[in-house]
């Protein structure tokens, strides 16, 4: 990963896609690209001008998923060991195994703190 962080954010709600790119506005060395859907996420990330360092993605969207998505981005060239990150409300024990199996580097629970979401995010994937 270079100095700077590119990360791709992916949530179908507006609101929350704004909060999480002011909150991680506050990390000088993050540029964020966020996507409503998994197909805009599969558009951001073909182009060959960005490539994310780590993915974000909300677990519960319409048409597509956050592991579906995940599964999708995952077939791009150089996204297949991208960490990935799913940020849910559903933080059980089971809920959390299954996202790991699926892929995930790791969770982060909503609802977070906008203030530390950004060291949370580099401390997930900062984890072997």
């Amino acid at each position: 990963m270079s100095a700077v962080l590119n990360l791709l954010y992916v949530d179908d709600d507006a609101d929350i896609r704004v909060i999480v790119e002011m909150a991680l506005a506050l990390d000088p060395a993050m540029v964020v690209r966020t996507a409503r859907s998994g197909s805009a996420a599969l558009a951001l990330a073909s182009d060959p001008a960005w490539r994310p360092d780590v993915l974000v993605l909300d677990v519960i969207m319409p048409e597509m998923d956050g592991v579906a998505t995940l599964h999708a981005l995952r077939r791009l060239p150089g996204l297949d060991r991208t960490p990935a990150l799913f940020m849910t409300a559903k933080g059980r024990a089971a809920d959390i195994a299954y996202y790991r199996e699926e892929g995930a580097t790791g969770v982060i629970l909503k609802p977070f703190d906008p203030v530390h979401l950004a060291a949370e995010i580099r401390t997930l994937i900062a984890r072997p």
